[in-house]
């Protein structure tokens, strides 16, 4: 089964090549997504024709938000967030343990690399859990992080009318006078309310050496937003948490792998890298075109975990190609995304009817 070896893959980056799997993922949706499939046959991309990742078709995040592409039955269905005024992205995920096995796999090196295995630490999640958020994949992937890694001192400050300040800030006091490292999960909107309510009370906390913090998405739809230096500037004078002691996370609902910045193990703390089992592209957002290098551009994302659905993923972030990684700019305005509408078009199409 190809879901079996991709998850064997994910310990074990010797089992097979990308490329092999990339190619067996392709051919296994190319079989089960009946529009995907429609759109391919259109593009001649076939098993038999295309040869390497690469030349796999992608489909744009937007078509989730109007097309069901499933390629097993689901077992959890994720929504995107977003207002009543436009429509949210639905994920039928069929192999919810193969998203655990993703988290296993990626976040300790990345956000617990000088945690032993098999210890764990007191975590606070300033983002809604599965009890709040039942369809939200992030929730899911806190509550593993919290059942997996967190210790019994734990807690979710997040509750109806967003960040609980006063249970985040008892938690934070306890943890102080402990002086033991402790782990911060957060979206960046929920940390800016934080920190906006410990600016208010002149509360600043010194949290133990080598605390870290997890964030993830930005400002959209939000009234408040603040600068990234801001951001991280508050974090170290209300939290006396450190700039290089940030993990930001780059993920969402269309997808089952996460990239991180290396910022706790000395890397640049702007610059996101994937995993071994997902490879980034920048594409020209008129031509869809592999950019330049160094040239910004919509980012393309190839996750072998994503086999429920779509394996390569077309986004709607902007973003620039540097070294191993790449550096992300913020979501794509309308006109950039004309390419991606066509495409959307493309998958709706029809079977062409018999000559």
């Amino acid at each position: 089964m190809i879901q079996d070896r991709v998850s064997r893959f994910l310990n074990r980056p010797d089992f097979a090549t990308f490329d092999e799997l990339a190619l067996a993922a392709f051919a296994w949706q190319f079989e089960r997504v009946e529009p995907y499939r429609r759109m391919c046959e259109r593009r001649g991309a076939t098993p038999e024709t295309v040869r390497e990742w690469r030349q796999v078709p992608f489909v744009p995040a937007g078509a989730f938000k109007t097309m069901t592409l499933a390629a097993a039955p689901a077992v959890e269905v994720f929504r995107s967030s977003g207002t009543t005024a436009e429509e949210r992205s639905e994920h039928h995920q069929p192999f919810p343990d193969l998203y655990r096995q993703v988290i296993d796999a990626s976040f300790p090196p990345f956000c617990l690399p000088f945690q032993a295995p098999g210890t764990k630490l007191p975590i606070l999640s300033l983002i809604p859990s599965r009890e709040q958020i039942p369809d939200s994949s992030l929730s899911f992937m806190t509550d593993y992080i919290l059942s997996r890694w967190g210790s019994p001192e734990s807690a979710v400050a997040f509750g109806p009318r967003g960040v609980e300040a006063v249970k985040a800030r008892s938690w934070a006091a306890a943890r102080q006078r402990e002086g033991r490292p402790v782990l911060i999960l957060a979206t960046a909107f929920a940390l800016a309310q934080w920190l906006e309510a410990l600016e208010r009370l002149g509360l600043r906390f010194r949290l133990p050496p080598g605390t870290a913090l997890f964030e993830t998405g930005g400002f959209k739809g939000r009234t408040t937003e603040l600068s990234r230096p801001d951001l991280l500037s508050r974090v170290q004078t209300w939290l006396g948490v450190p700039p290089e002691f940030v993990v930001r996370e780059y993920g969402m609902t269309e997808l089952t792998s996460q990239c991180y910045t290396r910022s706790l193990l000395g890397g640049d703390p702007e610059l996101f890298v994937a995993p071994h089992w997902v490879r980034v592209r920048v594409l020209d957002p008129e031509t869809l075109a592999e950019a330049p290098a160094g040239s910004p551009g919509l980012l393309a994302v190839f996750d072998l975990a994503n086999l429920g659905s779509a394996v390569h993923l077309l986004t709607e972030d902007l973003g620039v190609a540097e070294g191993e990684g790449f550096r992300l700019f913020g979501r794509a305005a309308g006109a950039e995304l004309r390419g991606c509408s066509l495409v959307v078009e493309e998958l709706r199409a029809p079977s062409r009817s018999p000559v």
